[in-house]
């Protein structure tokens, strides 16, 4: 329905004070909100359209799962064979571990930040 910005703004709010969502304290804004008109993706009978991207730590999980599906295809080596023709890989695989530790750290970042306001 019809929404004001100041309602999403006061809502985005309470969301904070309650502590409903772990937020990360080094991005204190951490929640970005864009309200138009129209979408210009979808059709709708609404005045307002709005998009809501937040960074807050249950993240972390989809990070998690993809990392254990990068380790089972890895064990595998599913998939790789295209990656190994090409001259960047000729020497090993090393950018696709240095990614993957890349990611387990942050993992290790956002389950920090948890364990800090818990």
């Amino acid at each position: 329905g019809d929404v004001e910005p100041t309602e999403v703004h006061k809502s985005l709010l309470r969301i904070r004070e309650r502590r409903i969502a772990q937020f990360i304290p080094w991005g204190p804004a951490s929640i970005q909100v864009a309200l138009t008109k129209k979408s210009p993706y979808t059709q709708t009978q609404h005045r307002v359209s709005g998009l809501m991207m937040a960074n807050h730590t249950s993240i972390a999980g989809l990070f998690s799962r993809t990392l254990l599906q990068y380790d089972r295809l890895r064990k595998r080596n599913a998939f790789l064979d295209l990656y190994k023709r090409e001259p960047m890989f000729a020497d090993g695989l090393d950018e696709f571990d240095d990614a993957r530790e890349t990611v387990h750290d942050l993992i290790n970042e956002y389950r920090a930040c948890e364990n800090e306001t818990l």
